[in-house]
């Protein structure tokens, strides 16, 4: 009988784990990826950064997805994002702590940095307090050119993580000899690509004909003008000897 207590405890306990978590989990909540992200230059977002290893975003969970079952009645949308699966969002939008959340107004970025309850974010979007921060910079922003490369940037630093990762843990290849591997592959594309640079350039701008026909015309000049130098004197010989 002791048995069938606990085991029908665990179960019920297991059963009100499940329904919290679902009832944590807003269906309201839009989660957004690197394929999706441009829908924010639409309309009215609130949007958080968050990580599965970060306490401060799992504290702010259960806030973020009450927030999110009031945003119908806000006329906004919320979202969120997991840099661990999107690097290049991170990068686009210079993510260096976590949580980072942001208000998106018509393609107006915005960082949050008020209370994180519910009824804070309800006041920052009711009453308008957004108004009262300055937008991210036109060169911050994550729709540039410029914050694309970064992205790109940041992809590639994940990437070279997860191979030394792999390198170390699954291959069993020591840190150092795998940091060694990436600095020679690094050395290697550096003198490639200087390379390149060197001879687009030597291509475009020939810096030695350039030289070589500047010089002629130098020399061109001179004889010229040595010539007429020498005409000169010998119209002023001649004027001399008919004054004589």
């Amino acid at each position: 009988i002791n048995f069938i207590n606990i085991k029908s405890m665990r179960s019920a306990v297991l059963l009100l784990a499940l329904v919290g978590v679902a009832a944590a989990a807003s269906k309201n909540l839009v989660t957004l990826q690197e394929e999706n992200w441009t829908q924010l230059l639409k309309g009215e977002w609130m949007l958080e950064f968050h990580a599965p290893w970060c306490p401060a975003c799992k504290d702010l969970q259960k806030a973020w997805n009450s927030f999110a079952d009031f945003a119908p009645d806000l006329k906004i949308k919320v979202a969120e994002v997991d840099v661990t699966k999107n690097p290049g969002l991170s990068g686009r939008f210079l993510v260096t702590a976590l949580p980072t959340i942001y208000h998106v107004k018509d393609g107006v970025f915005r960082v949050y940095a008020g209370s994180r309850d519910k009824n804070d974010f309800i006041s920052f979007v009711e009453d308008r307090r957004w108004r009262t921060i300055d937008p991210v910079p036109d060169y911050k922003h994550p729709n540039s050119a410029q914050m694309g490369v970064v992205a790109v940037f940041f992809k590639l630093s994940m990437a070279v993580r997860d191979l030394h990762n792999t390198l170390v843990e699954e291959k069993g290849i020591p840190s150092w000899a795998s940091y060694s591997i990436f600095a020679g592959v690094t050395l290697l594309l550096g003198c490639v690509l200087g390379f390149l640079i060197v001879l687009v350039i030597d291509q475009v701008f020939p810096t030695g004909s350039l030289s070589t026909a500047t010089s002629d015309k130098k020399k061109g000049g001179e004889k010229k003008g040595d010539k007429k130098a020498e005409e000169k004197k010998k119209e002023d010989k001649t004027e001399n000897k008919k004054t004589k």
